[in-house]
C-alpha cells in the first residue's frame, strides 16, 4: 500500500521554478496539476488587466466577465476535488449504510441544488469536456433528489450538445413529466428532432409551444430553421418574417431568410 506522506515529502526535491513537482498518489496529482492551472490561469487574466493596452481601453473592459472568469477558475478546482473525494465513497468498498447517509445528507442540505449550479456553470463553456461534466453532475442531483426536474432539463441540454439527441429526447420528456409548464424542455426536443431530421416532429412540437405562447421567437425561428433544411422555403420565408418582427434576426439567420427568396 501507498503511503501518501511520501507525496509530501517529495515536494522538497524540486528546487527551481522551471521544475515540475510529479506526486505518488494521482489523486494528489490531480489536485497540483488543477491548482498550477488556475495559478497560471489568473496570471493571464492579471496580465490582460494590467496591459497598456487594456488601460488604454479601460473604459470598455468588462469587469465582471473577468471576475466570473476567475472565480470560475476556482469553482472549477473545487469540484475537481469534490469529484476525487466523490469517487472515493461510491468507487471504494465502503458498507452501503454509508453510502445511503451520504446521500441522505446531500438530500437534507439539498445539496442536488448545488449541483444544478454547477451543471448550469459548465454549460456557459462551449466545448465537449464541459457538457460530459454537466452530464456527471446532473446525475449526481439526480441520485440525491429523483424528483429534481431541473437535472433531467439541463442533462437533456448537455446531451445535445454532444449529439446524443436520443437520449436528450429521453431526459426532456421525463424533465416535462416533472414540471409540464417548462415550455423550454419542449423547445429543446424540437431542436434535438430537427438535428434528427426528423422535421414534421420538430414543426409539431415547435407549434405546442406557439398553441401556448404564440409570439415564442424561439418556436418561430425554430419553425423557420425546421422548414428551410425541409426545402420549404415559402414557409420558411413566412416563419423568419414572423420571428423578425418579434426581434431582429441574428446574421446567420438573416443569411437563410436570402436563401429562401432568392429560392422563391
Amino acid at each position: 500500500m501507498k503511503d501518501d506522506k511520501k507525496d509530501f515529502e517529495d515536494i522538497g526535491i524540486n528546487k527551481r521554478r522551471t521544475d515540475r513537482i510529479y506526486f505518488e498518489s494521482p489523486n494528489v496529482q490531480t489536485i497540483y496539476n488543477r491548482m498550477e492551472f488556475i495559478k497560471n490561469e489568473n496570471k493571464s487574466l492579471l496580465k490582460r488587466i494590467y496591459s497598456t493596452e487594456l488601460k488604454q481601453k479601460i473604459d470598455s473592459i468588462d469587469v465582471e466577465e473577468l471576475k466570473e472568469e476567475s472565480i470560475n477558475n476556482i469553482y472549477d478546482f473545487i469540484d475537481d476535488v469534490l469529484q476525487i473525494k466523490d469517487g472515493y465513497i461510491y468507487n471504494t468498498e465502503l458498507p452501503e449504510f454509508i453510502k445511503d447517509y451520504s446521500n441522505n445528507m446531500k438530500f437534507a442540505l439539498n445539496r442536488d441544488k448545488t449541483y444544478i449550479l454547477k451543471a448550469k456553470r459548465k454549460l456557459k463553456s462551449d466545448n465537449y469536456g464541459s457538457s460530459v461534466r454537466a452530464i456527471e453532475l446532473c446525475d449526481k442531483a439526480i441520485e440525491v433528489n429523483y424528483f429534481n426536474w431541473e437535472a433531467y432539463y439541463l442533462k437533456g441540454i448537455a446531451l445535445i450538445n454532444i449529439d446524443k439527441y436520443d437520449d436528450a429526447i429521453d431526459q426532456l420528456i421525463k424533465s416535462l413529466a416533472l414540471n409540464e409548464d417548462n415550455l423550454d424542455a419542449r423547445l429543446h426536443i424540437a431542436f434535438a428532432y430537427l438535428f434528427k431530421i426528423e422535421y414534421a416532429k420538430a414543426i409539431a412540437l415547435f407549434d405546442s409551444v406557439l398553441k401556448v405562447d404564440e409570439n415564442s421567437f424561439d418556436a418561430l425561428k425554430g419553425k423557420a430553421y425546421t422548414y428551410y433544411y425541409w426545402e420549404k422555403y415559402d414557409k420558411a420565408d413566412e416563419f423568419f418574417k414572423k420571428a423578425n418582427s418579434i426581434k431582429i434576426l441574428d446574421d446567420d439567420s438573416k443569411d437563410m431568410w436570402d436563401v429562401c427568396l432568392e429560392k422563391l
